[in-house]
């Protein structure tokens, strides 16, 4: 019953029969009404330290926003774009975001980058990029927080099974971040017209 229920949330929210969130509740239920868990079964599952960050996250981007700090660093990245050059612009992007999503929820981060490369694109800051090409750079280093088990709730659902320290993830993920932040600038620049207006 477990798995059959696992494949019909995927199957079904593939199929875009509902959200993610309301077909594992869904599932959870379920699961709970069959007898395959107890209730208090599935409130030890919870893991509470994982949805306080979470909930934290936003509070953070918030402020990251309020403080004018997520300007600051619009204009820095205004200032590094005709000194870099295209492709190398499209991997700071990258980095960059994947360093704030380790620190705020990737969601938090999108919002808050997001407004920073618009503001940079109106004010004619992205002369040799197309706009579409510096976005798909930040929603694929905002998907990209390897170096903190803090950035996703994934990571900090194995920090404490699997054993791991924090140092842990930055060991394994600062590689893995960059070599991802040069494929990924990489393909984004090579990308033909056609695929990103």
């Amino acid at each position: 019953v477990a798995g059959g229920s696992l494949v019909a949330v995927l199957a079904l929210s593939l199929c875009g029969a509902g959200t993610l969130l309301h077909l594992s509740l869904a599932a959870a239920f379920l699961l709970v009404g069959v007898g395959c868990l107890t209730v208090e079964q599935a409130f030890r599952a919870i893991q509470h330290r994982v949805l306080l960050t979470i909930a934290a996250s936003f509070g953070l981007g918030a402020a990251l926003d309020r403080s004018g700090l997520s300007a600051m660093l619009g204009a820095l990245l205004a200032e590094l774009e005709p000194l870099l050059g295209p492709l190398p612009f499209l991997g700071a992007v990258f980095l960059f975001t994947s360093a704030l999503s380790c620190l705020v929820s990737n969601a938090a981060c999108v919002v808050l980058v997001y407004g920073v490369l618009k503001d940079l694109h109106d004010g004619g800051g992205l002369a040799a990029l197309r706009p579409a090409q510096v976005m798909l750079a930040m929603m694929m280093g905002a998907s990209a927080s390897f170096a903190t088990p803090i950035g996703y709730q994934t990571n900090l659902m194995v920090l404490q099974p699997g054993g791991y320290s924090f140092a842990d993830f930055a060991r394994l993920g600062v590689p893995l971040t960059l070599s991802t932040a040069l494929c990924a600038a990489a393909s984004i620049y090579s990308l033909p017209a056609s695929w990103l207006p």
